[in-house]
């Protein structure tokens, strides 16, 4: 039986072959879809699975309340990390960790920059990083050691072993390799390739060691192990209010932990509550990946019934000779499986060869294994659910045909078959014009952010970190770069162009209101920053040699400038601390941060304090990489432990919509397939309505009705059906869009047009799609059509 019921579904799916191809073609696509989002969902949530103690792993966090605006930020500070650790037997383990950051390597002629951490022994026993050379108990106990990752060793040491080997560290210290850890997944928070003890942080700067005992100066992470039974909430209350306590301020900010396992998917926070994050697109993302499947299997449900007539008489002939309903109803859902294990087939080709063309919009570390049985098996199991979720409706309609109508000839399906096709299509094309909507709309926002001005000019701009050796022989440095000809300026900072190291909350002025307590971002800068960097000045100037008092000086930005309250900026005294420093000049507001978050208020100052950044700015019209060429050997000759290492200004900005321009990008590419899959069923409807009514066609010709005419016939059933498409899925986008886009400050306004231009685009292209079938009909013989009657 099931034999003649595979053969059958064979048949009729050669017997139809251009309606088989839109059936298995349009599932193939939407199973792709829906698998390859559910790869990126089943990674996004793999994020940290593989630390053992994750469920007791929490870093501590800060609420801070600056300019009356409720933040969170994970910086705090050095003392908080002796308090827990002696007076807090809840903590098991427990680590502090700088922010990561660039580390020259020089072993013999070999010299690397790497990115790593300074961490305390606890973070080996913590996380599950495991070492595969040294023990992880001892591997970072002694101050000058150092622990690599596999590819840094081999990088490093070739096939040699690494252990009790030297390495030079920032051209500063010699450090001892006491182990080889794995390297770290691509799906964990934490990453490094080298990790060094802090106790070598502090003992080789002195800004960490004078730190030990300020409670108010955050400039790093702490995180730590929960014993079991102790639950994050229950510590949060126990040391929220260390700091106040320390310091003897009840308005000073309070503590918490936030656990590991919402780290990479909930980390987003509004006026001190976790609002979610990245789990917004993992959301997402699942439903478009199941809205292209629906899409899919209403393509097959909509051919299905359609051709149904054409086996009206085979279900009639098998009811007669005494088939039961349920028989039919198992061959039918045969045929749908048979179908959808065809299309499972192409889609698992699809995948495996689409993955690589992702690979720049989150698909680089995913990928697709025959030999990933669970994944499979998965699949598979989905792949028999669409077949029958597919296959149900036309099962149980063609079986329920009254076999006496049918081969008397009287059986006409009537305007009630036809309802739910219509429904069907509607349906699909509702999700088909909100995803575009939707992917218009975060084009949109991201446009709108990459519009908003900068304050500064970021082209012909290169940014670099400078080391102990480029602090030291910058004036060389700065003289033989302006000597190459390419270089139009060099200057230093405390902060990149993209980002802001320092904020600092101890500026007062006359008037400030003292309940208040406003935070500053804090930039310090050099003479020729102003010429480097192109910000615009509102009024006054930048600093100058010119003035010797310029020591003792600032320039504000326009957000100070209102937040102060000044009438006339200039001239007014700002006290840092109990310093009278005197306002000179007023910039635009430069956007450093967050594009999407209002610009915050800053202060720049003359001082040599926590300069680590370089910049060169190239002349208008160089060829850039004769320029680069140029400065290499430069930076080579008075930074001979670093390879030279630097970044575009104007890339590094617009890394800050990666993630959206992910988005955006898998929403347009889905947009686009659901829209193809949706438009190859209409176009297999339209094919068959049009030789359904070819007789009726032939008499409209006969009795002079225009190809026009027939067109505008064949054709406005349709259209019809997506302009209420339209009317459903306008407000269903808007609602959900709106709602996105409140997380950004700054966000644009949804224009009724974008629902215009997704209507007129849908409309189009269904008349695109279906006119084919409807002009082909339209210029045929009516002598063909009719000369049977």
């Amino acid at each position: 039986m099931f034999s003649n019921y595979f053969k059958t579904a064979i048949r009729n799916l050669w017997k139809n072959k251009g309606y088989s191809f839109i059936n298995i073609f349009g599932l193939s696509v939407g199973m792709a879809v829906a698998m390859l989002i559910g790869l990126w969902v089943q990674y996004e949530l793999s994020f940290d699975k593989f630390h053992t103690h994750r469920k007791n792993i929490a870093i501590v966090m800060k609420k801070t309340n600056f300019n009356n605006v409720k933040r969170v930020q994970t910086g705090v500070m050095l003392p908080l990390y002796d308090e827990l650790k002696s007076k807090y037997p809840d903590v098991k383990y427990i680590t502090r960790l700088d922010w990561g950051g660039g580390h020259s390597l020089v072993v013999g002629n070999k010299r690397l920059q790497m990115e790593g951490h300074f961490a305390d022994p606890d973070f080996l026993r913590m996380f599950s990083f495991p070492l595969v050379k040294g023990n992880a108990d001892k591997a970072l106990n002694e101050p000058y050691s150092i622990v690599l990752s596999e590819r840094l060793a081999t990088a490093l040491f070739g096939n040699e072993d690494p252990m009790g080997k030297m390495i030079k560290i920032d051209n500063a210290h010699n450090v001892i390799v006491t182990g080889v850890a794995r390297n770290v997944p691509s799906n964990s928070t934490l990453s490094f390739d080298l990790l060094m003890p802090y106790e070598l942080n502090v003992a080789t700067s002195d800004f960490v060691r004078n730190a030990k005992t300020q409670w108010q100066n955050n400039f790093l992470q702490t995180i730590v192990e929960l014993k079991d039974g102790v639950t994050t909430s229950t510590f949060s209350k126990r040391i929220e209010n260390i700091v106040r306590e320390k310091v003897d301020d009840k308005k000073e900010a309070t503590l918490f932990v936030h656990p590991m396992e919402n780290w990479h998917l909930y980390d987003d926070f509004k006026e001190w509550v976790n609002t979610g994050g990245a789990i917004e697109y993992v959301r997402l993302f699942a439903i478009v990946g199941i809205l292209v499947l629906l899409i899919a299997c209403i393509n097959f449900m909509n051919l299905s019934t359609a051709r149904s007539e054409k086996r009206a008489k085979e279900v009639g002939i098998r009811k007669a000779v005494g088939s039961q309903r349920k028989q039919l109803i198992s061959q039918f859902l045969g045929e749908s499986l048979v179908t959808t294990f065809i299309a499972f087939m192409i889609s698992l080709f699809l995948v495996k060869v689409s993955l690589p063309l992702l690979k720049d919009i989150g698909f680089r570390d995913i990928s697709f294994e025959f030999d990933n049985y669970a994944l499979l098996g998965t699949a598979l199991a989905g792949c028999i659910v669409t077949g029958l979720l597919a296959g149900c409706y036309p099962a149980f309609y063609l079986s329920g045909f009254n076999p006496v109508k049918v081969l008397k000839g009287t059986f006409q399906p009537g305007k009630s078959a036809n309802l739910p096709r219509k429904i069907l299509v509607v349906t699909q094309f509702s999700f088909s014009i909100a995803l575009i909507i939707g992917t218009v709309v975060i084009f949109q926002q991201i446009q709108h952010a990459k519009d908003r001005p900068l304050g500064y000019d970021p082209n012909n701009l290169i940014g670099f970190n400078i080391s102990a050796d480029l602090e030291k022989n910058y004036d060389a440095l700065k003289r033989e770069l302006q000597g190459t000809g390419y270089v139009e300026a060099v200057s230093k900072s405390s902060s990149p162009m993209t980002g802001v190291y320092n904020s600092w909350d101890n500026f007062t002025w006359e008037g400030m209101d003292r309940e208040s307590k406003p935070l500053f971002s804090t930039i310090m800068v050099d003479y020729d920053y102003e010429k480097t960097s192109g910000i615009k000045l509102k009024d006054g100037r930048f600093f100058s040699r010119d003035f010797s008092t310029d020591s003792n000086s600032v320039i504000i930005n326009e957000s100070a400038a209102k937040l102060m309250g000044f009438k006339k900026p200039l001239g007014s005294t700002v006290k840092y601390d109990q310093e009278n420093l005197t306002v000179i000049g007023v910039s635009e507001d430069m956007l450093m941060e967050n594009p999407y978050k209002p610009v915050m208020p800053a202060i720049m100052l003359l001082r040599p304090y926590f300069i680590g950044q370089g910049f060169v700015r190239f002349k208008k019209d160089v060829d850039i990489r004769k320029a680069l060429a140029s400065i290499q050997p430069v930076f080579e000759r008075h930074n001979p432990a670093y390879p030279f290492d630097y970044q575009f200004t104007d890339e590094a900005f617009a890394r800050k919509f990666r993630n959206e321009n992910q988005v955006g990008r898998l929403a347009g590419i889905f947009a686009v397939l659901a829209i193809f899959i949706s438009c190859l069923g209409l176009f297999g409807l339209a094919s068959f309505m049009a030789e359904r009514r070819t007789k009726e066609i032939g008499i409209r010709k006969v009795v002079g009705a225009s190809v026009p005419q027939l067109w505008i016939l064949l054709s406005r059933d349709f259209v019809l059906l997506v302009v209420i498409s339209c009317l459903i899925a306008s407000p269903i986008a808007w609602l959900f869009m709106d709602n996105w886009l409140q997380k950004y400050d700054y966000h644009i306004n949804i224009s009724p047009l974008v629902f215009i231009a997704a209507a007129v685009l849908a409309i189009t292209i269904t008349l695109a799609t279906i006119s084919f079938q409807a002009i082909k009909a339209a210029v045929a013989n009516p002598v063909k059509s009719l000369r049977s009657e």
